[in-house]
């Protein structure tokens, strides 16, 4: 198997994985930086507010210091005279207006209250505070805020423990603050200029990487193709070896690969899948290495303790191919391509399904190269002699469903191949090894 791969040829689809990683992952930065800066830029403006709250909340609690310090909360209409003073209370100009501010008693009971009648949020806002009312802890003394979407616009719900000049919590003020829209503009002005900031920082970043990256990439990927064709030709030098003992050509091993990947790739088989059958297909019979040359190649029919001494071809070739962990799924078919579907093969007698598909598929293909090629113990038979053969073997040796998709294709691979030469079958093969093989580079990234 002559596979002298490009490696430009080879990276193009590392380079294109590359980019689209780079882009996602440029993508994904960005994303998340607009997340913070957002998440950033509402926790200050809780902080601004919570700082001109409590600045206002302090006013507001000395001029309410009398009927704070009176039982019962004193005068609850001088409460109400107090809240309508503080009307303008937290508006902060541009930032925002409360829809709802209220003071209540020791119990939660509203004692006065002011609303913004002009605010298109006071509905909504009121049956906020009317279902979830904040409720203090005992010794909770902060401000509480929350940030709370109210017909699609950003409010924020607070509540204040109010303490008498004892320090002690009598009464609380609670409100709900529409956040003004040029503020929420503002906001979201902010988050663009940083994210898109950050995006320039990325790209800058990216494109002084870049090259690095890639060159790096380019030799990992020259690498690569070198160590993907010492492993090809290696399973080249140990397919040729026993073919030239078994058949004087490597011709055989040749023919059944590019037949076994064509049936494969009309059965829809996965690209790992026929993979695992290429080198399998090469390597099927590496065991009859071990076998007396004397059986190997005697011309007639082997007697009882000939065949049993040339089945162990089987168990000699996974000895082989198991000590290479790049050729352990290459045993599929090593192993089980003498099975026969009825479960009277060898080595293990699996029948049906049990037998993976990778040998069921090559037990054809096989023996259907078998009987139309020259051995030096027998001569070629037809195209239609040989397709009688496998007929009479269908649901006995061979799965039916594989036959009928191999019945199909089997004229043109015949026509096409079974009198190829070698240059032409090497050819064919080199197509099959960068088509498959060199996915494994992509696989690299995208594993």
């Amino acid at each position: 198997m002559n596979t002298s791969l490009s490696s430009r040829q080879s990276f193009g689809p590392l380079h294109r994985i590359l980019i689209l990683r780079i882009a996602a992952m440029t993508a994904c930065i960005c994303l998340l930086l607009a997340a913070v800066v957002y998440l950033n830029q509402r926790a200050s403006f809780g902080t601004y507010f919570t700082e001109r709250t409590l600045l206002a909340g302090g006013h507001f609690r000395a001029a309410l210091m009398s009927e704070l310090d009176a039982p019962m909360l004193g005068d609850r209409a001088k409460i109400q005279d107090t809240l309508n003073s503080f009307k303008k209370f937290g508006y902060g100009a541009s930032s925002g207006q409360y829809v709802v501010l209220r003071v209540l008693d020791g119990a939660y009971t509203p004692v006065a209250s002011i609303t913004n009648s002009h605010s298109p949020h006071l509905v909504a806002a009121e049956k906020l505070l009317r279902v979830k009312s904040h409720r203090f802890m005992p010794g909770e003394r902060e401000l509480w805020h929350e940030v709370v979407t109210i017909d699609g616009k950003p409010c924020i719900q607070i509540a204040l423990p109010l303490a008498n000049s004892r320090d002690e919590i009598v009464a609380y003020a609670e409100g709900i603050y529409a956040v003004a829209d040029r503020t929420v503009a503002e906001l979201h002005s902010t988050v663009l200029r940083t994210v898109l900031y950050s995006v320039l920082i990325v790209l800058m970043t990216v494109a002084l990487l870049y090259p690095v990256i890639i060159s790096l990439m380019r030799r990992i990927a020259t690498l690569s193709l070198h160590l993907l064709e010492a492993n090809l030709e290696t399973i080249n030098v140990l397919g040729s070896a026993i073919a030239k003992r078994d058949s004087d050509t490597d011709l055989h091993n040749y023919r059944v690969t590019i037949y076994s990947v064509c049936l494969a790739e009309k059965m829809g088989l996965a690209d790992s899948d026929i993979r695992s059958l290429i080198k399998g297909a090469f390597l099927h019979d590496v065991g009859k290495i071990g076998i007396r040359d004397n059986i190997l190649l005697k011309p007639g029919r082997l007697d009882a303790e000939e065949f049993r001494e040339m089945k162990q071809h089987v168990q000699y070739g996974k000895d082989i191919v198991s000590r290479a962990v790049w050729l352990q799924d290459a045993l599929n078919v090593v192993c089980w391509h003498h099975e026969k579907y009825d479960g009277t093969g060898y080595d293990t007698q699996k029948k049906g399904d049990e037998i993976p598909i990778g040998a069921r598929l090559f037990a054809i293909i096989d023996v259907f190269d078998a009987l139309n090629s020259h051995r030096p113990y027998k001569e070629p038979i037809t195209f239609e002699r040989t397709m009688e053969i496998l007929e009479e073997e269908r649901g006995t040796h061979f799965d039916p469903a594989v036959l009928d998709v191999f019945r199909g294709i089997s004229r043109d691979l015949y026509d096409r191949f079974a009198t190829s030469d070698e240059t032409a079958l090497k050819a064919g093969l080199e197509s099959i090894a960068m088509r498959y093989f060199t996915g494994d580079l992509g696989e690299m990234l995208n594993g």
